[in-house]
């Protein structure tokens, strides 16, 4: 199987979301920064610095600290990704449908599946499913992004073609989880 990456771009800096390491997606790992406003009670994790609360996928999920991910996991075995990334440096107003282009800078051949406007507890959100190639491999992504009053959430799946099916379910939940909360909402 050959290196992946996925990357994008939010405020000018890139991030990687997945690469093969010994033969299974694995996300570059990175410290996570944690802080007094953000907390997991119950398997959620809560952020109120940054408006958010989302469920924390288990059962065949391990935990990955990546860079610029505030969240994300890699399927046992399987070796899918998910995770969340947040963007809170975005000024300028910028349509969801742009901010999910940008999502897929690094994936080559891109073919989007379907792009659906959707409603993720209450905020707008964009979802896009698309097959492409990065360096030289197949994926499959499916993507939510949405905003609150100050911040960018895209929520993100990576898998094979041959593997996408197998903890899509699971990935669904997670992103149906997410919800913004009061500070997120605030005159959105």
């Amino acid at each position: 199987m050959p290196h992946l990456s996925v990357y994008t771009s939010r405020g000018g800096r890139i991030f990687p979301y997945a690469r093969r390491f010994e033969g299974a997606l694995v996300l570059v790992l990175f410290t996570l920064t944690a802080c007094a406003s953000r907390h997991i009670v119950d398997g959620v994790l809560v952020d109120e610095a940054r408006g958010f609360r989302i469920g924390v996928l288990r059962d065949g999920w391990r935990r990955l600290d990546a860079e610029g991910a505030e969240l994300a996991f890699q399927a046992e075995p399987g070796g899918q990704v998910a995770a969340l990334f947040i963007s809170c440096e975005e000024r300028r107003p910028i349509t969801l449908r742009m901010l999910a282009k940008r999502l897929f800078f690094g994936i080559s051949s891109k073919r989007v599946v379907t792009q659906t406007v959707t409603s993720l507890n209450g905020a707008e959100a964009v979802h896009t499913v698309l097959t492409g190639r990065l360096q030289e491999a197949d994926v499959m992504v499916s993507s939510y992004v949405t905003r609150g009053s100050e911040c960018v959430y895209d929520l993100v799946y990576v898998a094979s073609p041959e593997a996408f099916q197998n903890r899509l379910q699971e990935f669904e939940r997670f992103v149906q989880g997410w919800a913004l909360t009061e500070q997120g909402s605030e005159s959105r």
